[in-house]
């Protein structure tokens, strides 16, 4: 029996230690982000995303729905007429010298074969990279 449970707490620590590490850096992170998107689980991938810190509870409910129902009525669809979204391929990192913020540079492959590179800028909060979406 004592073998069976440090066995597991093994097992469990090395799943925390592997779910800390994957996002270590910005562009890990939007990895991870991107593998939501990719899969159409938008409720996961507007997770990723930094919001503002002194809003309520209620309003940033409001706020992560409204990024899902954007994602769900209008990027979907753009996806589904370009043959959906194959992959993102993460092609740099650049961290800022405070190791606060970041711009991922990233290219889109669509299941038509177009492609599509773009920047992301990410924030760390909490030892968390999101994306951010401030101007």
């Amino acid at each position: 029996m004592k073998k069976v449970f440090y066995f597991s707490l093994m097992v469990m620590a090395m799943f925390m230690m592997a779910a800390c590490s994957s996002s270590s850096s910005p562009g890990d992170a939007m990895k991870k982000y991107s593998n939501y998107l990719i899969k159409g689980d938008y409720e996961k991938f507007v997770d990723g995303i930094a919001v503002g810190d002194s809003e309520t509870a209620d309003k940033l409910k409001e706020q992560k729905a409204g990024f899902v129902a954007l994602l769900r009525d209008k990027v979907g669809k753009e996806y589904e007429k370009m043959g959906g979204l194959k992959s993102i391929e993460i092609l740099s990192e650049e961290i800022s010298e405070d190791g606060n913020t970041a711009t991922v540079k990233i290219k889109q492959t669509y299941g038509n074969g177009e492609t599509q590179e773009g920047t992301q800028s990410m924030v760390k909060r909490d030892g968390k990279w999101l994306m951010s979406i401030d101007k």
